[in-house]
């Protein structure tokens, strides 16, 4: 498993200051508490270059392939933009608050079990939820936006762990390599959004990420 944090990342986040004790969606004064849900940072999964894998979390069978660069701060990053737009029924807590935590159980070799991980950074952050994505491929095109030689393919899935029992409540998965427009009609929405053209693998899995975090349950569905 690669280490969580990059200085990047950290760099990012301090300067949108989302660092340190930093929440959003902070407890009404006279409503119920919001179920606190804590995202942690990508993994990356070694996949040995298989055409499928099983992921260790949650079981989700996906595409696999190469992982190209470090992707991880990135989608993080996204992931967490696209939070604060999306779940408002959440207390969120920044990715930067899991470091320290993580690194501790590291040193206990308890990231074997992913699952097991994601509780005790859970628990230890008083944290209802925890969420978290994997990255299975992460390839590149080669070439320009406007001719390829091989096109940008992403695969990937996001969970939500329930600190409570250490179950998973929701489970999304996307894989997706594009295609020409005349092989793939469907994504003629993408087309109108972007332009057509090829799209970095970035721009491949913000779309895909988007799409998943629209499917993200409420409080009250993982009670």
């Amino acid at each position: 498993m690669k280490r969580f944090f990059t200085n990047r990342l950290w760099g990012v986040l301090a300067g949108l200051g989302l660092l340190g004790s930093l929440v959003t969606g902070a407890w009404a004064a006279d409503g119920p508490a919001k179920k606190r849900l804590v995202l942690v940072p990508f993994q990356v999964e070694k996949t040995d270059y298989s055409d499928t894998i099983r992921c260790r979390a949650c079981g989700n069978i996906l595409a696999a392939g190469r992982v190209e660069g470090d992707p991880s701060p990135s989608l993080t990053l996204l992931v967490w933009e696209l939070l604060q737009e999306q779940a408002k029924e959440y207390e969120l807590v920044s990715p930067g608050q899991a470091e320290g935590v993580y690194q501790t159980y590291l040193a206990k070799k308890i990231d074997q079990d992913p699952k097991a991980l994601m509780k005790a950074i859970g628990q230890e952050l008083k944290a209802d939820g925890v969420i978290w994505g994997v990255i299975f491929r992460y390839q590149n095109r080669k070439g320009t936006a406007y001719g390829v030689q091989e096109p940008a393919s992403v695969s990937l899935d996001l969970h939500i762990l329930r600190v409570s029992d250490g179950s998973i409540v929701w489970k999304p998965q996307w894989s997706h390599s594009q295609k020409s427009l005349s092989e793939d009609l469907f994504q003629l929405g993408e087309v109108a959004r972007r332009g057509l053209r090829w799209m970095t693998a970035e721009e491949l899995a913000e779309s895909g990420l988007a799409g998943m975090i629209k499917t993200l349950p409420g409080p009250h569905a993982w009670e």
